[in-house]
């Protein structure tokens, strides 16, 4: 029995339907990505308060983007709610250098806003091999300290906290994480680490006699508040560059 033209159409139309309300939820769960330093980066986004904090986190345009000047992370408020941004890379890092320039005004941080900069494996076994260069004062008045971290950071051997003593809002920062150890060094303005030059503007360095297995790691970028607490006003962070060299034994 042939089925009614109308019934036929009504068919096709629910199916049509079905399948681009399927294909609008992928698109709206997808990962934004930008493109920067050679990798491709995706953006975290919640409605909900999440760690770290708790924040929420926007990936709209006007919070996370890339331009000409570099790769750019806001916190700020909008409707009533403080929000935070972090970006992670689509492909798997691991071992090798991570070097990358920074310009944000840190010296002038409300206590409770904290900038990362880590290695992060979402495997729980090592601590999430978690490998971090952080801007924060967590909640303190004492003003912003850069440290350096191979977690867990409850380790006192395992952290170094100094005052930078900025001189401007421009700093280079390099990781060298080997299967031996893991170093890193903070600089004043735009640098390269492997001149000699760079020695006259260097902050701060360290190292640490270990290192956790490589993974399954990437690299992430966040800008956030310590225990999800309002700041006296916004944040604005610009990566100028980041340049990821995979090791070679």
């Amino acid at each position: 029995m042939k089925k009614p033209l109308s019934v036929l159409f009504l068919s096709f139309l629910f199916v049509s339907c079905a399948l681009f309300a399927e294909e609008t939820t992928l698109m709206k769960t997808r990962p934004k990505e930008l493109a920067f330093g050679g990798l491709h980066w995706r953006t975290k986004s919640s409605i909900t308060p999440t760690s770290p904090g708790p924040n929420y986190f926007s990936a709209e345009s006007s919070a996370v983007w890339v331009d000409d000047w570099g790769l750019h992370l806001t916190l700020k408020q909008h409707d009533e709610k403080w929000w935070a941004t972090e970006i992670f890379t689509r492909e798997r890092v691991g071992y090798g250098t991570y070097t990358f320039t920074v310009e944000t005004d840190a010296a002038s941080y409300d206590p409770h806003v904290v900038a990362g900069f880590f290695t992060w494996d979402t495997a729980p076994e090592e601590y999430n091999r978690e490998i971090d260069i952080e801007f924060a004062a967590w909640g303190s008045p004492d003003g912003t300290k850069f440290q350096y971290v191979v977690q867990p950071y409850t380790d006192p051997n395992r952290i170094e906290v100094f005052d930078p003593e900025l001189n401007g809002n421009l700093t280079t920062h390099r990781i060298v994480w080997t299967p031996e150890d893991v170093s890193f060094a903070s600089y004043h303005g735009a640098v390269d680490p492997d001149e000699i030059e760079s020695e006259r503007m260097l902050i701060n360095r360290w190292s640490y006699p270990e290192s956790p297995s490589e993974g399954k790691v990437r690299f992430r970028i966040n800008l956030w508040l310590y225990q999800g607490k309002a700041p006296a006003y916004p944040v604005h962070l610009v990566v100028t560059s980041f340049l990821f060299e995979k090791w070679k034994p």
